[in-house]
């Protein structure tokens, strides 16, 4: 075989190696995240409160609403997502906390609604699988997936309002009353 001809497979089979790498991202062992509630959220909008366990010290993490399902998230990250007004930033480092992120040792709040716009598409959660995504904040996670979560979360119907019904009710007939007139004797004292 000749050294081309090895240098094509050695390529074509770190390329393949890569592609396994990049869909299925390692994770961190003993990270782990959980939330509340994930079933019937209302439509409108509702808010999650996800708790992160054995997040590692000095790391931080971005969680938000995307559409996708868990073997969505298994392949990579999903693309379309809540804007950055709906995502949470939470560390435990001491500099991302003077920065404003959240923390990540505490229960954390994350707003959700049913429809949401990404890009030019337009995302309707009632309509299509979607969840809360956890992954590694703007200080290395750009290439570490090893903190990568995804909770999956359904919305209820929305509410509908009915009007009630109104009652109507029938006269009810009635006997007429009969009047007395009664008769005033007037005696005149002389």
């Amino acid at each position: 075989m000749n050294k081309n001809r090895i240098a094509t497979v050695a390529i074509a089979a770190l390329t393949a190696v890569s592609a396994l790498v990049a869909t299925a991202p390692a994770q961190a062992a003993d990270f782990s995240v959980s939330a509340d509630k994930t079933q019937n959220l209302a439509v409108a909008g509702d808010t999650v409160t996800v708790t992160a366990l054995n997040i590692p010290a000095g790391e931080g993490i971005y969680l938000r609403l995307c559409a996708g399902t868990l073997a969505d998230a298994a392949k990579g990250r999903p693309a379309d997502c809540v804007g950055m007004d709906k995502t949470v930033w939470a560390s435990t480092d001491p500099a991302s906390l003077a920065q404003h992120a959240s923390d990540a040792t505490k229960p954390l709040q994350v707003p959700v609604v049913a429809q949401f716009t990404s890009g030019s598409n337009t995302i309707d959660c009632t309509k299509v699988a979607c969840g809360i995504h956890v992954r590694r904040d703007h200080m290395g996670g750009a290439t570490d997936f090893t903190l990568d979560r995804f909770i999956p979360v359904t919305f209820g119907a929305a509410a509908v309002v009915v009007a009630p019904k109104p009652v109507v009710k029938k006269p009810v007939a009635r006997k007429p009353v009969a009047k007395k007139v009664v008769k005033k004797k007037v005696v005149r004292k002389n």
